[in-house]
C-alpha cells in the first residue's frame, strides 16, 4: 500500500520550560480525521496494556483523551506515595530522548499498527514529520501504547515506573533494585529504537531532594519545586 499524499502541514513553535523549542504539528482537517480514524481501533488494546502507574494520555473508546488535570494530580500523589510510604531510599528519574520523533515502525509493531496507519505515517514522514507528529491526540495514544511495553519490562525487573507521558520515576528500597529496573527499562527502549535522555536522568538518595526535584513536595514540609525535573504540560 502506497502512502497517499497529505495536505499542507502547519508548524507551530512553542518554547520549552527548560529551554529550546518544541515544534507542534497541525494537520489539515481531513488528515486529522484520517489519523483519528486509523488509531481509534487500537485504543482498547492500548488501554488494556497500560499499567496502573501510567497516568497521562488515557483515552476513551472514541479516541478522545481524558482531561489531564485530574490525571496529573493522581500522578503526583502516586509519586509521593511511592517515595514516602514506605520510605524509599533511592529514586531515579528519567525520560525518553526525542520520544515522539524517535517512534518508528519497529516500536509501532508493539501496538498492532495497521498497514493503512503505517502508510499514513510514512506520508507524514515524506512531508517532513519525524516519527509521530507532536500535537495530535492520536500520537499521544500511540506513544502511550509503545511506552507501556517498556513499562512491563521494568516491572518484570521488580520496579514499575510511575509514568507521565515519557517521564518516569523509579522508587525502590535500595540502589540495586532501582538500577536493575532502570536498566531493564533502558534495554526495553533500545529494543524499540528509543533511548533514555541521559542529561535528564538522575538518581537521588535523599527523599526531600527527590520530591523537590520532581516537583511533588508541596505540603510535605519540604520546599516546593515550582517546576522540577518533570515539567507541567
Amino acid at each position: 500500500m502506497h502512502p497517499r499524499p497529505v495536505g499542507p502541514i502547519r508548524w507551530e513553535r512553542h518554547r520549552k520550560q527548560g529551554g529550546g523549542d518544541r515544534w507542534l504539528v497541525r494537520l489539515e482537517p481531513r488528515d486529522a480525521q484520517t489519523f483519528h480514524r486509523l488509531v481509534v481501533p487500537l485504543v482498547p488494546r492500548i488501554e488494556r496494556s497500560l499499567g496502573p502507574t501510567s497516568y497521562a494520555a488515557r483515552a476513551d473508546v472514541d479516541g478522545r483523551l481524558q482531561p489531564w488535570p485530574a490525571a496529573r494530580s493522581a500522578w503526583r500523589c502516586a509519586v509521593r506515595r511511592s517515595i514516602v510510604e514506605p520510605r524509599s531510599s533511592v529514586v531515579i528519574v528519567s525520560d525518553v530522548r526525542d520520544c515522539y520523533p524517535s517512534v518508528g515502525e519497529r516500536a509501532l509493531e508493539t501496538v498492532g499498527c495497521s498497514g493503512e496507519l503505517g502508510s499514513f505515517l510514512r506520508a507524514l514522514a515524506e512531508a517532513g514529520v519525524r516519527g509521530l507528529p507532536i500535537g495530535p491526540d492520536p500520537s499521544a495514544i500511540l506513544a502511550n501504547g509503545v511506552l507501556a511495553h517498556v513499562d512491563h519490562a521494568a516491572a518484570a525487573a521488580g520496579c514499575r515506573p510511575i509514568r507521565w507521558v515519557d517521564d518516569v520515576v523509579f522508587a525502590a528500597a535500595g540502589r540495586r533494585p532501582a538500577i536493575r529496573a532502570f536498566d531493564a527499562w533502558r534495554r526495553g527502549l533500545a529494543e524499540l529504537g528509543l533511548e533514555p535522555h541521559d542529561g535528564k536522568t538522575q538518581m537521588f538518595t535523599d527523599v526531600g531532594e527527590a520530591l523537590f526535584a520532581i516537583g511533588t513536595s508541596g505540603g510535605s514540609g519540604v520546599r516546593h519545586g515550582d517546576h522540577g525535573i518533570i515539567p507541567e504540560p
